[in-house]
């Protein structure tokens, strides 16, 4: 069961913190909020209620207490992951939104774990990795992957998509064999000229 989270915000309006409509803290970039000295992380903040972006905001707001340059975080690009029976992990756009912000330029691929040895391997080849790509630049801008420890392999992507590495470029990354990250390549082959597994 799936039921939501809410902030528990009483009283932070009343001291100046600004919180938005749905009364989650109000952040900039650096994690701080509308009160000099006053920084705010994690679910409060309304952003993702993910462990590993409250982490991600946690040295984000340390770098920036401490006066230290810091990066911006890219929400959208932040690893999703349902720890369920078969894994569910995402980042970034799926295709309808893709389509809607850059039109014609979307190109997917879809790769089956049926057609990967490792799954059939452990008796778990239930699922698929889908990509979304802007094939004008040839860069990642979303990845959709339900099946085995699918959670496991997202952060190749999302690091991928970081770097803005293309997929001509990830195509020649080599991937042990068997294993279950092969069905990532397997599905940007499908992208730069042709599945190899299918």
């Amino acid at each position: 069961i799936a039921t939501g989270i809410r902030p528990n915000s009483a009283g932070l309006a009343d001291a100046g913190v600004a919180l938005d409509p749905r009364e989650y803290v109000q952040i900039d970039d650096r994690m701080a909020t509308s009160v000099p000295g006053l920084w705010a992380i994690g679910d409060v903040t309304g952003k993702l209620a993910l462990a590993h972006v409250g982490q991600a905001q946690g040295i984000v707001c340390a770098e920036a207490i401490a006066g230290h340059a810091t990066p911006v975080l890219s929400y959208l690009d932040m690893p999703r992951a349902t720890y369920c029976s078969p894994q569910i992990a995402s980042f970034g756009l799926t295709e309808a939104q893709a389509r809607e912000t850059i039109g014609d330029h979307v190109s997917t691929a879809r790769f089956d774990f049926m057609a990967n040895g490792k799954a059939l391997g452990m008796g778990e080849a239930t699922g698929f990795v889908k990509l979304v790509i802007d094939r004008r630049h040839g860069e990642l801008l979303g990845a959709h992957l339900i099946g085995p420890e699918v959670t496991e392999l997202l952060p190749e992507l999302t690091l991928a998509r970081a770097n803005e590495l293309t997929v001509d470029e990830i195509a020649r990354n080599v991937h042990a064999h068997p294993t279950l990250s092969e069905a990532l390549l397997d599905a940007v082959h499908g992208l730069v000229g042709g599945y190899i597994h299918k």
